[in-house]
């Protein structure tokens, strides 16, 4: 079962040892309007019946990460779906909705992971949980594979609400605001600042 044996927050809090610590994770956004694209696709995805997580992450998530990642085509890719294998007695194994690393179009998957976004239909303390596991594989992932990162960002998101989690080390960082799909310059903003952050000189 892997990352789906973390049901909840609270679990994958005890399970790992973290210790977790509510922020305002962004205290300053600078929006990024979305591209004619993207308020065509969402526009669509309105008239379409999303009734499953699935759904949702073809017709509305995927599509914002992807405008996300065209913008730094040459320095990142986008993963869907890929699995990541870490450590399977601690069920920190199996398949991640979405994964960005840092490195140029390349057909496997490399380190470093520097975020994640995990779909969940409408279960928000799941989809949390099962993000941050995700989450501390790939910390893990990018230490065995030599490319360290000072931080992992993450996103739970149902479509139409999106929680973002940052951990460092053993600590967990809760974004105590919520940002919903009218606020997508927001969420877009967002996701640039994480992948601005990533891409400074070291």
């Amino acid at each position: 079962m892997g990352y789906s044996n973390f049901k909840t927050l609270k679990q994958t809090l005890k399970k790992l040892q973290l210790e977790e610590t509510d922020v305002n994770l962004f205290a300053e956004i600078t929006p990024v309007e979305p591209s004619a694209w993207l308020i065509q696709t969402l526009a669509i995805a309105e008239k379409i019946p999303l009734t499953n997580e699935k759904s949702k992450s073809e017709r509305i998530i995927s599509n914002i990460l992807v405008e996300v990642v065209l913008a730094y085509q040459s320095k990142i890719t986008l993963y869907s779906g890929e699995e990541l294998y870490v450590d399977e007695k601690q069920d920190l194994a199996g398949a991640c909705d979405f994964m960005i690393a840092k490195h140029p179009k390349k057909q496997v998957m490399q380190a470093p992971i520097i975020t994640l976004a995990e779909a969940k239909d409408e279960d928000f303390d799941y989809g949390q949980g099962q993000c941050l596991a995700q989450m501390y594989a790939a910390q893990m992932f990018n230490e065995i594979e030599g490319h360290p990162q000072n931080c992992i960002y993450g996103c739970a998101v149902t479509g139409d609400n999106w929680k973002f989690l940052k951990l460092v080390g053993n600590q967990a960082y809760i974004d105590n605001k919520t940002y919903y799909l009218n606020d997508i310059p927001k969420i877009l903003g967002i996701f640039h600042q994480i992948i601005d952050y990533y891409l400074l000189p070291s």
